[in-house]
């Protein structure tokens, strides 16, 4: 089959006047026989390239091999950068959710814990009664989860001072009638400008 199909390159060249082989038809490689000596360089060079990647990755396993504790102290390094920061990331969160956050002009304080003097505290804990303010309570627990805003109080105070003035019907009637004739004067003069 080799001679017949030199022989159609051939014939196909002669006919076209092209020099078309074999491997530019079909794409494969030359059809010359190679001699055994090819063959054989091209097996030894195939198995030193083989044995040039195997002594590469053996040079480079060793070279893992002997870094190892090297490899492990750098390991734990950094776990431990990692726990101390998840540590740190996750205390800051529990702080936050406990902590009421910054949402008016003012800081929360909380309140100081209820409690009882020594003296105070009766007998039996059924007598005992609690002073609390449920709507104070409330209010604090809404400022706490910053539903509210947080403020100062203030104490109740006015802008300007009340003005006293007295009413016509507090003052005498003599007092009344000299107004009266004052104002009058008073028009006439304007009216007369």
């Amino acid at each position: 089959w080799y001679q017949r199909r030199v022989r159609e390159a051939v014939v196909s060249t002669q006919s076209t006047g092209e020099v078309e082989t074999d491997s530019q038809a079909k794409g494969t490689v030359s059809c010359e026989r190679k001699t055994r000596a090819q063959r054989n360089r091209e097996k030894a060079e195939k198995l030193k390239a083989e044995e040039i990647a195997t002594a590469k990755q053996e040079k480079q396993h060793l070279h893992q091999m002997n870094r190892i504790k090297a490899i492990q102290k750098e390991i734990k390094k950094e776990e431990k950068e990692l726990s101390a920061k998840t540590e740190l990331r996750q205390a800051k969160n529990l702080e936050k959710e406990t902590k009421p956050g910054k949402y008016g002009p003012g800081k929360f304080l909380g309140d100081d814990p209820e409690f009882v003097l020594p003296e105070e505290v009766s007998s039996s804990l059924r007598q005992m009664v609690t002073p609390s303010n449920n709507v104070q309570e409330r209010f604090t627990s809404f400022q706490k989860r910053n539903m509210i805003e947080v403020r100062k109080k203030v104490a109740p105070h006015r802008k300007y001072k009340l003005k006293s003035v007295e009413k016509w019907r507090k003052k005498l009637p003599e007092e009344i009638d000299e107004l009266v004739k004052m104002k009058r004067k008073k028009k006439k003069i304007k009216l007369s400008e």
